[in-house]
């Protein structure tokens, strides 16, 4: 039996993942553990006949008093969560309130269950005994318990009232209307600002959260969150290249992370995740399920909330990514959607003018826009659910997935001393006729 870390492992162990990301990496943000707060606990106000809590009322400082009292509210809320035997939906509605409420009520930021889309492709070597369907592609979907990103703005906002100039700014970038008109309405070229094809509400995302009830469900979580990050980084991969071409907008445009939280009852998790171009010497990454060709995905922070020190530690951490996600994200954001605002400006005058636009003009191949998937896509996937069997793979992504989750519970079958399975063997494919 393994022998259970200590409080003390635990925190050198996470302050090392931290460095190790660093040093593998070129990000220049990472939330950072502390646990100063703890000294607080130790020297609180009032008689010790008094309650934790009605202490806490006693502390002077403003934000130590308010800081304390969130993490007694989430120890509290999650004890009596195991205690009753809560369900998931109990869980997720605690974190909804105690731990991300300060980014919920930031009007600058949006969260939601939002669903992302993406392309599905039918698999070369499965069988269409048909010849009704030319453009074998479909939207695929897929619901996070919660995505976060940033909010738009209506033109002539009366909240714009008031606000410094580089505010303004960037709420000039995030309109919905310039978003609506001058993004994603052309062509394959256009820019998807919002995970929902079609929708420009939630803009980016820059952290996504999957909850679980228990332990038993880590594989599934954690490929969840590795299947949002790939889409998401993505995006803004997409953002952050100059319009049209394959270079990026500037040297530092390619340097940004996303960030995952996992909760399986009251165990937290935090990950970071990232593309491969910004990885620069990562020896674990070869054997690491969660990197991959499309995104690195590691862990940075992991905790229990019934515990006071782990759930501080785990406010304190979100708020520092509340910080990054308006100082940094959301201004990042705002300066590369202004260059594809003049780029697709350009092209629908060119589009106008010259009785029709050809895609091609731009040198490049261009796939099926969003739209065009989306609306092409529903009979092949109609075909594709009365022919599906359970366990079989008829696309790219659910190949994708598939060698996915086996190398997910290759890796936890190895921690946990169980049988490892053949690494990335996908499930059987089926003919469709």
């Amino acid at each position: 039996m393994d022998t259970p870390m200590t409080e003390a492992d635990r925190t050198a162990a996470i302050d090392q993942l931290r460095k190790n990301v660093f040093s593998r990496t070129s990000l220049t943000f990472l939330p950072h553990r502390q646990d100063r707060f703890m000294e607080d606990y130790s020297d609180l106000p009032g008689g010790k006949s008094m309650s934790i809590r009605n202490r806490i009322k006693l502390i002077p400082d403003n934000y130590q008093r308010k800081f304390l009292r969130r993490v007694e509210t989430v120890v509290q809320h999650s004890r009596q969560a195991l205690l009753d035997h809560f369900s998931e939906f109990n869980w997720e509605a605690d974190a909804w309130r105690d731990i991300f409420g300060r980014l919920r009520d930031d009007e600058r930021l949006r969260m939601d269950k939002r669903e992302y889309n993406y392309k599905a492709t039918i698999l070369d070597n499965v069988e269409i005994e048909t010849s009704r369907y030319k453009n074998l592609i479909y939207m695929g979907k897929i619901i996070p318990d919660i995505t976060f990103g940033l909010s738009v703005y209506e033109s002539g906002d009366p909240e714009d009232e008031g606000v410094d100039e580089r505010e303004r700014r960037i709420r000039r970038s995030l309109e919905e209307t310039q978003l609506g008109n001058n993004i994603w309405e052309l062509d394959g070229l256009s820019l998807v600002t919002d995970p929902k094809w079609g929708e420009h509400t939630l803009l980016f995302p820059f952290a996504v959260y999957e909850a679980k009830k228990d332990e038993k469900s880590e594989v599934q979580v954690k490929l969840q969150l590795k299947l949002a990050f790939n889409t998401y980084l993505q995006m803004l991969d997409n953002l952050v290249r100059q319009p049209g071409k394959k270079e990026y907008q500037s040297p530092e445009s390619r340097i940004f992370p996303i960030f995952g939280f996992t909760s399986s009852g009251s165990m937290w998790k935090m990950y970071v995740g990232y593309l491969p171009n910004c990885f620069q010497n990562d020896p674990d990454s070869a054997d690491d399920p969660l990197c991959d060709d499309d995104s690195h995905m590691k862990l940075i922070w992991w905790g229990d909330t019934c515990n006071r020190q782990h759930a501080g530690e785990l406010i304190d951490m979100i708020d520092q990514i509340h910080e990054y996600a308006v100082t940094s994200h959301r201004p990042f954001v705002a300066s590369h959607i202004d260059d594809w605002k003049v780029f697709m400006g350009r092209r629908y005058h060119k589009w106008i003018i010259s009785d029709g636009f050809d895609p091609a003009d731009s040198g490049k191949d261009v796939e099926p826009g969003w739209y065009s998937v989306k609306r092409n896509g529903m009979e092949v996937r109609k075909l594709l659910k009365a022919k599906r069997k359970k366990g079989m793979v008829l696309t790219d992504d659910e190949l994708k997935r598939s060698v996915l989750e086996t190398r997910l519970n290759e890796a936890e079958n190895t921690k946990t001393g169980g049988s490892p399975r053949r690494r990335g063997r996908p499930r059987k494919v089926q003919k469709i006729k």
